[in-house]
């Protein structure tokens, strides 16, 4: 999945999805002419534990039942990259093999949330009053760390596989100076607050366009 990271009031908001311990949800991501079919499945508990599966990775990312990051674990098929980040504090330790080669790394960042799988930590943000929040994301083509604004479109009703469904549409763009050079846009059912659609740049400017569509 797509990754995406002031002085603003950080969201906290309750959990808006079901009381049911398991959710599923299946999509289609396209980046340019390469199409691929990807799960996404929630367990929760006392923490929530979401497992994006591709044909090619697996992305484990552990969350408070208020959506901040706590872990996040990356598997790749080929074997090139097994990494784990952690976050103490204001702090985000990375270790493992990244791309064939070791990394063991300490990020400093602030107190500001870390929303590393956007498609969840986004829900309560998605379902709350709250027009804009920011958080801290690393980018898993470079584990580079980034400060993502999130601002709220207003309401939508999108075409999901063939059926019409009401949506808030949420505009993420870099913090600063950077702001104009990269933004993608995402879409939450409502009131429940499930990801259904992404829109945006898989990577640096010039990079091909990636869309990912729900369709179960």
């Amino acid at each position: 999945m797509v990754s995406a990271c002031c002085g603003l009031l950080i969201v906290r908001a309750a959990p808006a999805a079901s009381s049911h311990p398991h959710e599923t949800h299946t999509y289609i991501e396209q980046t340019g002419e390469a199409v691929k079919k990807v799960t996404w499945t929630l367990e929760k508990a006392d923490t929530f534990i979401l497992t994006y599966l591709s044909p090619f990775e697996r992305h484990v990312t552990t969350t408070g039942l208020d959506y901040d990051t706590h872990r996040w674990h990356v598997t790749e098929k080929n074997g090139l990259s097994d990494f784990t980040a952690v976050r103490t504090g204001a702090s985000i330790s990375i270790s493992g093999r990244f791309r064939g080669d070791p990394v063991n790394k300490t990020i400093p960042i602030d107190g500001t949330d870390w929303y590393q799988a956007s498609s969840l930590s986004l829900r309560g943000f998605a379902v709350s009053t709250d027009r804009e929040t920011v958080f801290w994301t690393i980018r898993s083509d470079t584990l580079t760390v980034h400060k993502i604004k999130a601002v709220k479109q207003g309401s939508e009703t999108i075409d999901v596989n063939g059926v019409m469904k009401k949506a808030v549409r949420i505009k993420l763009s870099l913090t600063g100076l950077l702001s104009h050079f990269w933004k993608s846009d995402y879409w939450f059912s409502v009131p429940e607050g499930v990801f259904l659609q992404f829109k945006g740049p898989s990577g640096p400017p010039g990079s091909p366009m990636t869309t990912v569509t729900q369709i179960q």
